[in-house]
């Protein structure tokens, strides 16, 4: 199970990467906090949503998640309502959450937490063979350009 934010999501939405994104996760889940964040951009005017909802599955906290998701909350002033529940998510259900905050990583390393953020993916649909040199090059530079990101790691990923 995979439980992605939505910088992860917007990333490969902008750069039209969601397909790829789905050959490698399967199972492409989000929780209701990540959900209301998309619909707040899809009514900002952002259409680029519209492929993401069309490819996930919101994932319904029980009423233990919703309590450690309170609690998470509460408890962590670096850390957002949406992000809170994929943690939470991810830690009960052991899925395996995908972000690119720096703060989100830092949590789940001290808490032993799966995470994968946006250049272990694109590594990762490397090896697994998902994308060829020059489609994954261009998903990269779309990324980059759309997404107003710089991926440090871009050489090393295509030289691998």
């Amino acid at each position: 199970m995979f439980l992605a934010d939505t910088d992860i999501l917007s990333a490969f939405a902008k750069a039209d990467g969601i397909k790829y994104l789905k050959k490698f996760c399967k199972e492409l889940d989000i929780s209701p906090s990540i959900y209301e964040e998309l619909m707040r951009a899809k009514r900002a005017g952002y259409s680029f949503v519209d492929e993401i909802l069309q490819n996930v599955e919101i994932i319904l906290p029980s009423d233990d998640e919703f309590g450690a998701f309170r609690n998470l909350l509460e408890s962590r002033k670096d850390l957002h309502e949406g992000e809170c529940q994929l943690i939470v998510l991810c830690k009960s259900r052991y899925g395996i959450l995908l972000t690119n905050d720096k703060f989100v990583k830092k949590f789940c390393k001290k808490n032993n937490i799966d995470f994968l953020d946006l250049e272990d993916l694109l590594r990762a649909l490397k090896l697994r063979k998902i994308l060829q040199h020059d489609e994954l090059k261009r998903l990269i530079d779309d990324i980059e350009k759309k997404d107003f990101t710089i991926i440090k790691s871009k050489d090393d990923i295509l030289g691998e």
